[in-house]
């Protein structure tokens, strides 16, 4: 080897080095400019109610920066709690499946609100419109986009961040692919003028891309005004996932129907489960477990429950959407419908221990439909 060629072995060697301590290095720096959140003031280590008004899947959305399926699941409840929605569980041949029921369309308080139930339910639903929560995936994946604008859109109209978290995310992510095959392409190009030490820097090239390419996710950077509201509600979510160090369960079971949506938003939603079956909550007024008898309202005072409304939108077929409950034809005499007294009794006797398992298999079930938004990479 002469002396020109080592030496131009170490330039590249050199160069590699540089490249890599000096682009690892930039890299933190970039972060720490431009994704780091800005720092906020003393907060209270817990609090105990939701500091603002923000949708409980708006609220996930928040605290991790991504549109993932608990977000939709949570903003389901959170209609559910607002009186939008009911929700009855129905056992044929059995297999579980759940009734969603338009109860009142006008009840809602987002944008993200709204879109889901048109998603749900179709656009512009009537109250009393019904639809099984297994026939909705294949209308929710065609809205996965909007759904996801819409919970970051939520962020961005709060000015928690000056532009949606997937938008940042992206941008980095293009910028990072397109240095990668920089460095691919321009050491394929310096080996073949010189030899294949220049594929040395090359490599550290891709190296230090392929660690911005990581990091893009850490990127979206939030306002003061949003890296404040974050520390508020994860100082709510620090009380949610320790509440019973703060309430005593037995006497506060009420809280379970208050906070489940973002319990779900928080993922806390098992051991939310767990705590309060123990305590004895009582089911969600929105939540009707098999066999149990209930009145709908808009529903003239008809009285229900969940096997009916399945055995009357099976008989009509498909998603039950237009189903008009307390006109329905061939209605048993006297209005009202055969019920299942010892699967009412089931369902009475123990509150929230006695439905726990349909409970759970609504969160899961839920979960696995709107799943698809959780490619939001």
């Amino acid at each position: 080897m002469d002396s020109a060629a080592a030496l131009l072995h170490l330039i590249f060697l050199a160069a590699m080095a540089l490249i890599l301590v000096g682009g690892l290095v930039s890299v933190l720096i970039l972060w720490y400019v431009r994704g780091r959140d800005p720092h906020t003031g003393p907060v209270a280590s817990y609090r105990s109610e939701p500091p603002d008004d923000l949708p409980p899947g708006a609220a996930g959305t928040l605290l991790d920066e991504h549109a993932e399926h608990h977000d939709v699941v949570a903003t389901l409840l959170g209609l559910a709690r607002h009186g939008a929605v009911e929700i009855a569980e129905i056992q044929e041949d059995g297999r579980r499946d759940f009734a969603l029921i338009l109860v009142a369309p006008d009840r809602v308080e987002s944008r993200l609100e709204r879109d889901l139930l048109g998603v749900i339910f179709r656009p512009d639903p009537l109250p009393l419109n019904e639809v099984r929560l297994s026939t909705i995936r294949p209308r929710f994946d065609a809205a996965v986009p909007q759904i996801t604008r819409d919970l970051y859109q939520e962020m961005v109209d709060r000015s928690y961040f000056e532009r949606s978290p997937k938008q940042t995310r992206l941008r980095w992510r293009r910028l990072a692919w397109a240095g990668i095959a920089g460095s691919i392409i321009g050491g394929i190009i310096l080996a073949l003028i010189t030899d294949g030490w220049a594929l040395l820097p090359a490599a550290a090239g891709v190296v230090v891309w392929l660690v911005m390419l990581r990091l893009a996710r850490r990127m979206p950077q939030k306002t003061r005004h949003g890296a404040e509201a974050a520390a508020q509600w994860r100082a709510f979510r620090t009380y949610l996932a320790d509440i019973r160090t703060y309430e005593s369960l037995d006497e506060a079971t009420a809280l379970f129907d208050t906070y489940l949506s973002y319990a779900v938003a928080f993922r806390l939603e098992g051991q939310w489960l767990r705590d309060f079956e123990r305590a004895g909550a009582p089911v969600p007024r929105w939540y009707h477990s098999a066999g149990e008898i209930f009145t709908l309202p808009h529903s003239g005072g008809a009285m229900w429950d969940a096997m009916t409304i399945g055995h009357y939108a099976g008989r009509l077929g498909g998603d039950g959407g237009d189903v008009d409950l307390p006109n329905m034809p061939n209605m048993p005499s006297g209005g009202m419908p055969d019920i299942d007294m010892q699967g009412a009794s089931d369902a009475f006797s123990g509150g929230l221990q006695g439905a726990s398992d349909g409970f759970a298999d609504l969160l899961n079930s839920s979960g696995s439909i709107f799943d698809s938004i959780d490619f939001d990479f």
